[in-house]
C-alpha cells in the first residue's frame, strides 16, 4: 500500500469537514488506511452516551470528495443514513 503523509492529512481534513457539514453535536474520529478501502471510525454522542460506528470508504472516493461536489454529496448522504442516531447541533 502506497500512502503519503499528504494523503492521510487530506483524508483526515476531509472527514472532519464532512462530519462538520453533517452537524454532529459531538464526535471523535480516526482514519485507518486499508489498501483501497479506508475505515473511518466515528464515536458520536447519542441520547445517553456514545456510539461507535465504522464506515468503510474507498480511498479515491474520500480524497475526491473534497473537490467533486457530486462525490461529496454521495458520501454525505451515505454517512447521514449511517450516523442517524448521533446527536445533531440544534442551532
Amino acid at each position: 500500500m502506497s500512502l503519503t503523509i499528504t494523503e492521510l492529512s487530506k483524508a483526515r481534513d476531509t472527514v472532519a469537514d464532512l462530519l462538520d457539514e453533517l452537524r454532529l453535536d459531538a464526535y471523535l474520529f480516526e482514519v485507518a488506511p486499508r489498501d483501497d478501502k479506508w475505515d473511518v471510525k466515528i464515536e458520536c454522542a447519542i441520547g445517553q452516551g456514545w456510539e461507535t460506528i465504522t464506515l468503510s470508504v474507498g480511498k479515491e472516493m474520500l480524497l475526491a470528495s473534497s473537490e467533486e461536489p457530486n462525490v461529496r454529496q454521495q458520501l454525505l448522504d451515505e454517512w447521514q443514513a449511517r450516523l442517524g442516531g448521533c446527536k445533531i447541533h440544534s442551532s
